[in-house]
């Protein structure tokens, strides 16, 4: 049997006011409604929806549909519908009563005597009617609600009680995540292409699933969405639905946002200077410019909208305000300066020659000055051609040191591949040399900034050295390396992050988490700030939550305050930052969705962060985040996809990495019932932590091996002793669970090689709970999924959502352990529950809604 209209319609309505149900029951109780809200409100979508209700039950008299064809023809929409009960509202003397509930979208292209005609049977409750009304987006030229015959008919039927308004809100994040879910093959989308599209979509449902549509596309295909959506063919309906979007616009807006876009990371003091200030105020308020943490509120253009907007008022009229701009730099340079404006000029002189420019009526200083910040900015994103250009144009106009180093910058090579103990890259490296943070300001020759470079290499150095006792195990080391850079205080801010993120992540493996945590709470200070310390980037945020994350994945500690960072500073990335920036955001979300039980998401995140700029997330990063997605999907029974991962790896032969190799192999052996395999793995594992300063691995693998039945007394001892003399949380879990194993525990499933709970959600909204939570059930445990269980299978599913293991329950139901463990195993590949804890709580949900 086909679906039913309306379900088809009202799947996709996300947002508390978007009830089409409720809606239709208002009017078929009586009640005209007029549904109001700009264009891309979703107010057509939402209309259909109550008509598909309403023709259900039977209680649609019809759905008018308006026309421009027919806004001047009298009775034109009225005679069109073909409806007699409403062609009889044109009789003023008739009294017939039209039976069910007639529904209107877009009233503004009805005419006004099918209008007064309607209003009239409103009035005289002879008709009753679901009417959508376009209103005006703040600040843009569209209709004013009082302007038009049309428009103050259907109001006044408002204002005189005869019709209930509903103005329906904006489309906020949330709500629009949600919207990105419904789409089939939304899947393939990751986290950052979803705040991206989230941002662009400008609080548009019309835009949002056009673009949602674009990126699905453009992902099956093999590209990135992202860099897809920058240039849009401007014969796609996106692009119509992005005219009709700014369609209604001011022009000063149009050209604030197309100036935006052409001199990127604008600071705001000079975009104020240029522009008119109250309109950048209100574009920063609306959305559609975002202003960073930094000092200068450095403003980004939402790339979608500017583009357009450039489309609207020609390429010649921008580029007559960014010219301008740059003429008014260089008259004024000993007053203000601005490095976006500089470039364009910088550009703009490239392109014209030095005679029809300009540039050889600038002073040399002035010339060499163009060029320095021309040549920076091309070097801190890769351009090395282009900044060596750069710098050659200015040294012709003068010598300068500071030119003479990005021209030397730009010459540069790549060095060799790093040998086994230099496990972070070499472009990062190179990039954080060239950092404008360690760059001394042009012109500053003051003790403060040479110290603070100096400073800042040491520092860097000191880290260096902790990432190769890291790769050791030789933790202990890594964090005395780290308490030194820390002392460095003439570091500058960036410089003492890296020391604090770097000091966070040694004391964690050592086994120090409440020290670790000091230091993880001094970032997030800094993350905090409402204006970020010079020098500290995107990038910079996104490593410090990056490692934090793993930090508390490696404590066995909840991370779901750290994740909701996370989702918060991808949202700022997607806007700030390009797609090395973004390469870091997927590795981190990789982490997250590892720890949260969703393995398949965690391998997209990787997948896209890597395809993006697989050198931004250093390769012992990026080794350890992929060995933890392969532990994921074993643990969720996908071994034949765990161990591609395992056999694609190339992993350099250094200690910690060979150790989470055979950690990961365990637990592949251990899902595939190789018992025998997964204990020379996990002996293996524990050899290699044996002996050094790795308290969380160590405690790790001292489990595993009780776990398996492999461990000898006096490493359940030391396990003990570990527990006693550290703080990390899944040291005491470790214990406990070890303890209560017993010697007839023949065979261990995979479930039990688990130590800790997986992170539970972020705090949501209402709204947003419900609907993610009907989602869940629907996607992850179906209904039909549940009811397959049987009795005794629900019944220990229950029992492990309590929190007792598989000997308890054995205990309580006087079965043997295997039993259970088998029942286990039958419900989860039923259900297709990651682990026995996911078993337990999708039982306890379907559970507890049956009740």
């Amino acid at each position: 049997m086909g679906e039913d209209r309306s379900t088809r319609w009202s799947r996709g309505l996300v947002g508390t006011d978007r009830d089409a149900a409720a809606l239709a029951q208002r009017a078929r109780s009586g009640t005209s409604l007029i549904l109001a809200g700009p264009r891309g409100s979703g107010r057509s979508y939402l209309l259909r929806a109550v008509a598909a209700e309403l023709e259900r039950d039977d209680a649609l008299a019809v759905d008018l549909r308006t026309s421009p064809a027919l806004t001047r023809v009298d009775f034109g929409a009225i005679d069109a519908s073909g409806h007699a009960g409403l062609r009889s509202l044109a009789d003023r003397s008739a009294t017939t009563v039209v039976e069910g509930v007639v529904v209107v979208d877009d009233v503004d292209l009805l005419d006004a005597a099918s209008a007064r005609a309607l209003a009239r049977g409103i009035a005289a409750n002879r008709v009753i009617a679901v009417i959508g009304l376009r209103t005006a987006r703040a600040g843009s030229t569209g209709l004013p609600d009082d302007v038009g015959v049309v428009r103050r008919t259907v109001l006044d039927l408002w204002l005189d009680g005869f019709a209930h308004r509903i103005d329906l809100a904006d489309l906020g994040n949330d709500d629009a995540l949600d919207m990105i879910d419904l789409f089939p093959g939304a899947d393939v989308l990751d986290s950052s292409t979803r705040a991206g599209i989230v941002w662009r979509a400008d609080r548009s449902r019309t835009l949002l699933r056009h673009l949602i549509v674009e990126a699905i596309d453009a992902a099956r295909a093999g590209r990135d969405p992202l860099r897809e959506l920058q240039t849009v063919d401007p014969r796609s309906r996106l692009a119509i639905a992005v005219s009709e979007h700014v369609a209604d616009f001011l022009p000063e807006d149009l050209a604030c946002l197309a100036a935006v876009r052409r001199l990127p990371h604008l600071e705001l003091a000079v975009a104020a200077r240029l522009l008119d200030a109250e309109r950048i105020q209100a574009l920063v308020a609306r959305g559609l410019l975002h202003a960073d943490a930094s000092a200068d509120r450095r403003l980004t253009a939402n790339d979608l909208i500017a583009q357009q907007a450039q489309r609207q008022l020609g390429a010649a009229r921008v580029d007559e305000v960014v010219e301008s701009a740059g003429h008014r730099m260089l008259r004024e340079s000993a007053e203000w300066w601005s490095p976006a404006v500089a470039i364009s000029v910088a550009e703009r002189w490239h392109r014209q020659g030095s005679s029809s420019s300009g540039e050889a009526d600038c002073s040399p200083a002035l010339r060499a000055r163009v060029a320095l910040d021309a040549a920076r900015e091309a070097n801190d994103r890769g351009d090395t051609a282009r900044a060596a250009a750069y710098a050659a144009r200015g040294l012709r106009a003068m010598e300068d040191p500071e030119l003479r180093r990005e021209a030397h910058l730009a010459a540069d090579r790549p060095d060799p591949m790093p040998g086994p103990a230099e496990m972070t890259s070499t472009d990062t490296r190179r990039r954080d040399a060239r950092s404008r943070a360690t760059r001394p300001p042009r012109g500053t020759t003051g003790h403060r900034v040479a110290a603070s470079t100096l400073a800042d290499e040491r520092v860097d150095v000191l880290l260096q050295d902790a990432v190769h006792a890291a790769a050791d195990m030789d933790w202990a080391r890594a964090v005395t390396e780290t308490e030194n850079a820390l002392a460095e205080t003439s570091a500058s801010p960036a410089a003492r992050l890296r020391a604090l993120v770097a000091a966070g992540s040694a004391l964690t493996f050592r086994g120090d988490w409440r020290q670790a945590q000091k230091h993880f709470r001094s970032i997030e200070r800094v993350l905090d700030a409402r204006r970020c310390p010079e020098g500290i980037g995107v990038r910079d945020r996104l490593m410090a939550l990056l490692t934090m994350l793993a930090c508390h994945q490696i404590a066995g500690a909840d991370g779901t305050a750290m994740r909701k960072r996370l989702e918060d500073e991808t949202s700022i990335a997607v806007r700030e930052g390009e797609s090395a920036d973004l390469s870091v955001a997927g590795a981190a979300c990789a982490i997250a969705f590892a720890c949260v039980g969703r393995p398949e998401a965690s391998q997209r995140e990787l997948a896209s962060a890597l395809s993006r700029e697989s050198t931004m997330v250093p390769p012992l990063h990026a080794a350890m985040i992929e060995l933890a997605v392969a532990d994921e999907l074993a643990m969720a029974g996908r071994t034949r996809q765990a161990r591609a991962i395992l056999n694609s790896l190339r992993t350099q032969p250094v200690p910690l990495l060979v150790r989470s190799r055979l950690y990961v192999e365990t637990t592949i052996l251990t899902a595939e019932g190789r018992i025998n395999g997964a204990r020379r793995t996990a002996r293996a594992a524990a050899d290699l932590s044996c002996g050094r300063s790795t308290a969380a691995l160590r405690i790790r693998d001292l489990f595993r091996l009780v776990t398996l039945g492999e461990a000898e007394e006096g490493e359940i001892d030391e396990l003990v002793q570990l527990a006693a003399t550290t703080d990390l949380p899944l040291a005491s879990a470790a214990v406990r669970r070890a303890t209560a194993r017993t010697s007839v525990e023949a065979r261990s499933p995979v479930d039990e090689l688990r130590l800790h709970d997986l992170w539970s959600a972020p705090d949501t909204p209402a709204s947003r709970t419900a609907v993610v939570a009907a989602r869940s059930t629907s996607r992850d445990t179906p209904t039909e999924a549940i009811d397959d269980l049987t009795a005794r299978e629900r019944e220990i599913a229950l029992l492990a959502d309590e929190g007792l293991s598989n000997r308890e329950i054995a205990q309580r139901l006087f079965l043997s352990i295997r039993t259970v463990e088998s029942h286990v195993y039958q419900a989860r590949m039923k259900v297709g529950a990651p682990s026995r804890r996911e078993l337990g709580r999708f039982v306890a949900a379907a559970s507890g809604a049956g009740s």
